[in-house]
């Protein structure tokens, strides 16, 4: 495994961050999650350490809908949460594609990436939102 090819892809990615800033400003938005008693800081934080653990798709889904279950996080967040996973996916198989980009390692590693920091955004305007603040 070389870092040349790595690097290439966190490159890439870091070129295409505002999508993902936008994508969790308007999951926020869409959703009014900032303005829910119901939804906290911890939930949030807990879904970015899980997503920094892994780069499985299917272990932060199972995670969402485990949390929707207990009604820790409100159906409609929730369902926002799993739409935009989709759509990183999506992104991040698109990106790599136009970059002749294949294997799958690097794939995921993308799709992690993109992942990682979509929810470092996401907590971070929601805890801007809570409390007050706005980059707006």
């Amino acid at each position: 495994m070389t870092a040349a090819p790595t690097k290439n892809v966190i490159k890439l990615v870091e070129e295409n961050l505002d999508d993902l800033v936008l994508m969790a400003e308007q999951c926020l938005q869409k959703t009014k999650a900032a303005a829910r008693k119901d939804l906290e800081e911890s939930q949030l934080r807990n879904l970015l350490n899980l997503a920094a653990a892994t780069d499985s798709l299917l272990v932060l889904k199972n995670y969402i809908a485990y949390q929707m279950g207990r009604e820790e996080l409100f159906a409609e967040f929730a369902q926002q949460l799993l739409a935009d996973l989709d759509a990183i996916k999506q992104k991040a198989e698109s990106l790599c594609r136009d970059h002749q980009i294949t294997e799958p390692r690097l794939v995921n590693k993308a799709r992690g990436e993109m992942v990682r920091y979509y929810f470092g955004f996401l907590n971070r305007k929601f805890v801007a939102e809570k409390k007050g603040g706005s980059s707006k």
